[in-house]
């Protein structure tokens, strides 16, 4: 799959866009605009992430899921320069959230890995989502939310590069 600025190109012409599409569309927008509000951020993430960006807790997520992994697989993973992934990274790194060492097979290379701070803190976060996430569904159907959490999943994983459960 192509990609451009981090947005995949898509196969079909504008003419084969269907009401399901501009349905979803409009869901994607409704949740965007939903999940980009402060509050909710705050809500989501719990008063352990206090200070930290929804892209600090991106990060971390990431490394703590695919870590150890090299600062270039995180600039990948984000399509930006490995300068940005640097100065991204020491707002972690300065918190004890990361640590970073030369990679064992390429000395040029640096890993980053999750501290015990920092596989805290995402443990922390990861419930404080899945508490909120739990009340929101809690009038859902068991098999609606299995069906939810699989196809989000596969349409999140569609859209390119990113950190992958190890």
């Amino acid at each position: 799959m192509a990609e451009d600025r981090g947005v995949p190109h898509c196969a079909s012409s504008p003419t084969e866009v269907s009401v399901e599409h501009v349905d979803l569309h409009a869901a994607l927008t409704k949740l965007l605009r939903w999940a980009s509000r402060e509050a909710v951020a705050r809500e989501l993430a719990g008063p352990a992430a206090a200070g930290l960006s929804p892209t600090d807790l991106w990060l971390l997520d990431g490394i703590v899921r695919s870590g150890p992994v090299r600062m270039g697989d995180i600039a990948t993973w984000q399509g930006v320069d490995k300068s940005t992934v640097t100065v991204q990274l020491r707002r972690l790194a300065d918190r004890g959230l990361v640590v970073r060492r030369a990679d064992p097979s390429d000395a040029r290379a640096v890993l980053v890995s999750a501290s015990d701070a920092g596989r805290l803190l995402h443990r922390d976060v990861s419930r404080q989502g899945a508490r909120v996430l739990a009340g929101l569904l809690a009038d859902w159907d068991p098999a609606d939310r299995r069906d939810l959490a699989r196809l989000v999943s596969r349409f999140a994983d569609d859209l390119g590069p990113g950190p992958r459960a190890r």
